[in-house]
């Protein structure tokens, strides 16, 4: 606006001389106003289009002349990138960490990878990964390194370095979880950042675990419903023969029994099939409560069972057999009375699983025709070498019974 009315001053002066000029001095000496108009008005031009000069006294100085300024403009842009470089970051390792964890479906799995995935941002002693399931706390993955959390709050961070950081993971089950970081001590790439970018960071690897230990549990109930038989609360068939083939194969010690309800069949005729199944569920229900923590019970046909006793020698195998004939004998909360037979071999040297599920199933033939409710030996009568140590303790002895 200001050159515009230089502009226009400029040409009025010039239009004025040139007037004047025609006016005074006649015709003759028009053109010698003509060429002065012309001048001024040039002047104009020149002073209309140059870029105004401000003195340093009107509105301030610019920030490009003041050094200050500048330096401080310059530091705070870097630290708008360095915060942007330090969100990237994060987001990648928070993607990396998901990307990790999908295959995740197994207890131990899950508390490794876990460990692994918080390591990341903390360096600590041990990783904890404990679940709230019937009254009591328990840990997966193996043993527990310290005391079980009371969780306050989804984020605890450690108190002070060498603490423990504790993430909740309820949200993940139905009842309470957590993971637990003893002697938790924050990596460079996180020491740096202020006490609330750690806590979010942490928020939100916790929601990626919390996820995470959902989908490991599911698979695990999953993995029960279909190894299960609904009816007995034993195991299916093929879930049995798949574990004795693992020990057979791998040279482990082991004996199989196989048991059969006396007269089921009469049971049915007489009291009806919901009268069959009660003596079922009570025969799995007593054989479940019987057997050791690693032992197997399979249901593997009608009223028959199937029982896996890892590292069993014929001594052990028979009083754990007479121990479970005794056991069902005594059941009183059934429609009838009921008993069983049992026949049971031990693994033989260089034997297929098949071959001795084959020889305890005639022995169960042979307590049959010897009146029922009794337990025979496949080994009273039989050819072979008896395994007596497992395949990767040999020469450390006998096994105890």
């Amino acid at each position: 606006m200001i050159a515009l009315g230089r502009l226009r001053l400029t040409v009025a002066l010039a239009a004025g001389i040139t007037a004047a000029g025609i006016a005074v001095t006649g015709m003759s000496q028009a053109w010698i106003a003509a060429g002065a108009c012309a001048v001024a008005l040039l002047a104009g031009l020149s002073a209309a289009l140059a870029p105004a000069r401000r003195s340093p006294t009107e509105g301030g100085v610019h920030a490009i002349d003041d050094p200050d300024a500048l330096h401080q403009r310059q530091l705070r842009i870097e630290e708008d990138l360095q915060r942007l470089t330090d969100e990237q970051d994060l987001q990648r390792g928070v993607f990396e960490v998901s990307t990790e964890l999908v295959g995740c479906v197994d207890e131990t799995d899950a508390r490794t990878r876990f460990a692994a995935a918080l390591r990341r941002w903390w360096a600590c002693q041990h990783v904890d990964l404990v679940l709230w399931e019937r009254g009591s706390w328990r840990a997966l993955g193996g043993e527990l390194h310290g005391e079980f959390p009371e969780l306050q709050q989804g984020v605890q961070l450690p108190p002070s370095a060498g603490g423990d950081l504790i993430l909740d993971l309820s949200a993940g089950v139905d009842g309470q979880a957590a993971v637990i970081l003893r002697g938790a001590t924050p990596q460079p790439t996180l020491a740096h950042l202020s006490e609330a970018v750690q806590e979010r960071v942490a928020d939100v690897l916790r929601s990626q675990l919390a996820l995470s230990l959902r989908r490991v549990l599911l698979y695990q109930h999953l993995q029960e419903l279909a190894r299960s038989d609904p009816l007995t609360g034993v195991h299916r068939r093929w879930y049995g023969e798949r574990r004795l083939e693992e020990l057979v194969e791998g040279g482990a010690v082991v004996a199989v029994a196989m048991v059969d309800i006396d007269h089921f069949k009469q049971v049915n005729d007489r009291l009806g099939h919901a009268a069959g199944d009660a003596v079922l569920a009570a025969v799995g229900q007593a054989l479940n409560a019987t057997i050791r923590g690693g032992d197997v019970v399979c249901r593997f046909g009608g009223e028959e069972f199937l029982i896996l006793w890892p590292s069993a020698a014929p001594l052990g195998a028979s009083i754990a057999a007479e121990r479970l004939r005794a056991a069902i004998a005594a059941l009183t909360d059934v429609p009838t009375q009921i008993t069983v037979s049992i026949g049971f071999a031990c693994v033989h040297q260089d034997e297929a699983a098949v071959e001795l599920i084959a020889r305890a199933d005639r022995a169960l033939y042979q307590a049959k025709a010897a009146g029922r409710n009794r337990v025979v030996s496949a080994e009273t009568s039989a050819g072979g070498t008896i395994r007596t140590t497992n395949r990767d303790r040999r020469g450390s002895g006998r096994l105890p019974i």
